[in-house]
């Protein structure tokens, strides 16, 4: 979950239990209720988002039973995903992005109202070394001068010299400040301050702060109320109305909500205990509870889908804007050709059980991100945040090889959904074959396939063709025959959801095991039978660590020099990198960073055969785009 829709939903939650408050139950005479109330729509305010249902709990009705499907072998793959680095041509630095100034403004606010925090922490501590202290009961009791008193901080009273303590006001006073104390009122409003210093952009919490402020003072007056007249109590409020400006924290006694105060000390009581109202707020939070929880709705297998319903699919139209993808001989980039098959399949789908969500359906890279990274988080985060069913991703490659052409289906071992993805791979292949040639096995890897990993449901990456083969290209640049994949593509997520959906021998493999079909030998492996070296935390670790690392540099961004450098290195049996060659370089500039930061990646886990450490090369693009 991102942090901008998880304080989406806090403010959202926390807007409208604040509501539900302010209708019914604000001004009403159940003020420790009140309390409890708004103290707890706090807290569930954060901690809703982060929740989920159990997984045994059921919200609909059985799962209808699919008939299972034919299952593809699976082959190691090597599809590769080129990092994308972004510099600027004579704009602002880096600081003056946007986000960088969101952050800069967060943490300015932030710290004002910190400072305002401790300001009046000082105050009080100031206060207590000042003046002398009695010990009163467990009460420390300060007599001063000060403005703004009587007032209590948790264990400690500030009496004001001038009001007379033996008095029927100033005892009445006393046992008004000794009720906060017990009731550990500042722990509350220090809980309120802490929220408003994280959460300072919400004015829910703001609210919520004031009200607690005013039950606080209802509650000590309730209590003082008992065995005292309510109407002398009243002229007692009226008789001084300082206002305390040094210490907000604090419980002075002669506060602000003087009317609310007056009105409820002096109001009838109320006929009927307010029950109902009450018990109103237990429905609503239920409510919201299904609404927000994030998990609510998350699905641990597709078994859960039954047959012949609409599903939502995440169509992926690989790159977009500045990150062109695969580019032919004849400068046809893999973004626009994917864009028109993804159009089609969303054109087509309404004569399908299947809603479609684009990743973009335009030339721009998904999210308006301007880093590959970005893009590829955004990706799975839209599937996740849509709660798709199913994530499909099209792509394809420029690799020139007439031997290897036509479609290829990649699944991720790391995706929670690994066996149903392998059936998803699995119906695709089935539909796809009959209209052009199509590889039998499903492929799989591990690196440089992001969003199949960071994806809670079925997810496949489909390769359609190679720019650089005719045949291919011929094939796949055809109006007509790009209606016929999208419909092939359309037919296939069908047939998952007929074969599979629904069906528990799905998740057996066709010779009766509980795994996948795979080349014996040969899992994650490469045609050399090498286990490949992987950098500690895997695919997104070293995405977060180039994009962290790399700086573009500014004589090269001067001078407009872009495009793509291609560094191989080797890996030893140690995991030490050694041996980097520029194998395509874009300037001497931007050689020159790809090859300083390739070099400090640090050590790699070593790649393996049979078992023992090996050395292997690793090849690594790094694509460095200008933006305006």
């Amino acid at each position: 979950m991102s942090l901008l829709l998880y304080f989406s939903k806090v403010f959202l939650l926390s807007g409208l239990l604040y509501g539900y408050y302010w209708l019914v139950l604000r001004n009403a005479p159940f003020h420790h209720y009140n309390r409890a109330y708004l103290l707890a729509i706090t807290l569930l305010s954060f901690v809703v988002p982060f929740l989920s249902v159990p997984e045994g709990w059921n919200w609909g009705s059985a799962p209808q039973q699919g008939k299972g499907g034919i299952m593809h072998v699976i082959l190691p793959g090597n599809w590769e995903e080129p990092v994308v680095l972004t510099g600027h041509r004579g704009g602002p630095a880096l600081w003056m992005y946007w986000e960088w100034l969101a952050w800069g403004l967060y943490f300015a606010v932030a710290a004002v109202f910190l400072f305002l925090l401790l300001r009046s922490l000082f105050y009080i501590r100031r206060l207590s070394s000042r003046y002398p202290r009695q010990q009163m009961e467990g009460i420390r009791f300060f007599i001063t001068d000060e403005p703004g008193t009587p007032f209590s901080f948790f264990r400690s009273i500030f009496w004001n010299s001038r009001l007379d303590i033996d008095s029927t006001n100033g005892s009445q006073v006393f046992r008004h400040e000794l009720y906060h104390i017990r009731e550990r009122h500042t722990l509350d409003i220090l809980l309120l301050q802490s929220v408003r210093i994280v959460c300072w952009f919400n004015p829910f919490f703001h609210l919520i702060y004031r009200e607690i402020k005013a039950l606080h003072e209802f509650l000590a007056d309730q209590h003082v109320l008992a065995g005292s007249d309510k109407y002398e109590y009243a002229e007692l409020l009226v008789w001084q109305t300082i206002r305390n400006g040094q210490a907000p924290i604090a419980h002075p006694f002669f506060h602000t909500h003087i009317k609310r105060r007056i009105t409820m000390i002096t109001r009838f009581k109320e006929k009927g205990p307010g029950y109902f109202s009450r018990i109103m707020a237990l429905p609503l939070l239920f409510i919201l509870f299904c609404a927000f929880a994030t998990g609510l709705r998350k699905r641990t297998s597709s078994s859960s889908l039954p047959a012949g319903k609409a599903i939502t699919v995440v169509i992926d139209a690989g790159h977009g804007g500045f990150d062109n993808g695969a580019v032919s001989k004849s400068g046809i980039a893999e973004k626009d050709a994917v864009l028109a098959i993804a159009k089609k399949i969303k054109q087509f789908s309404a004569d399908y059980p299947v809603n479609i969500i684009m990743t973009r359906d335009d030339d721009r890279m998904p999210g308006n991100k301007d880093n590959i990274h970005d893009g590829l988080v955004y990706r799975a985060d839209l599937a996740k945040e849509n709660r798709a069913d199913l994530y499909i991703s099209l792509h394809m490659n420029a690799e020139g090889k007439e031997a290897v052409h036509g479609f290829d289906i990649y699944i991720a071992r790391g995706n929670s959904q690994y066996k149903q993805s392998a059936q998803l791979g699995s119906a695709m292949l089935e539909s796809l074959k009959g209209s052009y040639q199509t590889d039998n096995m499903l492929r799989e890897r591990e690196e440089n396939i992001y969003v199949l990993r960071n994806t809670a449901m079925p997810s496949i990456l489909i390769t359609c063709g190679d720019l650089n083969v005719d045949k291919d290209w011929e094939f796949f640049s055809k109006p007509a025959n790009q209606d016929l994949v999208a419909k092939d593509i359309l037919q296939g997520i069908v047939r998952y959801q007929k074969e599979y959906a629904g069906s528990p021998s799905a998740l057996a493999s066709p010779a009766g095991t509980d795994t996948v079909p795979r080349v014996p030998g040969k899992e994650k492996k490469n045609p050399e039978g090498i286990e490949e070296a992987e950098y500690p935390g895997g695919q997104e670790g070293w995405l977060n660590y180039l994009n962290t690392n790399f700086k573009y540099p500014r004589e090269a961004a001067d001078k407009n020099i872009q495009g793509t450098a291609r560094v191989q290195f080797k890996v030893d049996e140690h995991g030490m990198t050694r041996d980097f060659t520029l194998l395509e370089d874009p300037g001497s500039i931007l050689g020159t960073e790809a090859l300083r930061v390739l070099k400090s990646s640090g050590k790699w886990l070593p790649a393996t055969l049979k078992g023992h450490p090996v050395a292997s090369y690793k090849i690594q693009p790094i694509v460095f785009k200008l933006v305006p």
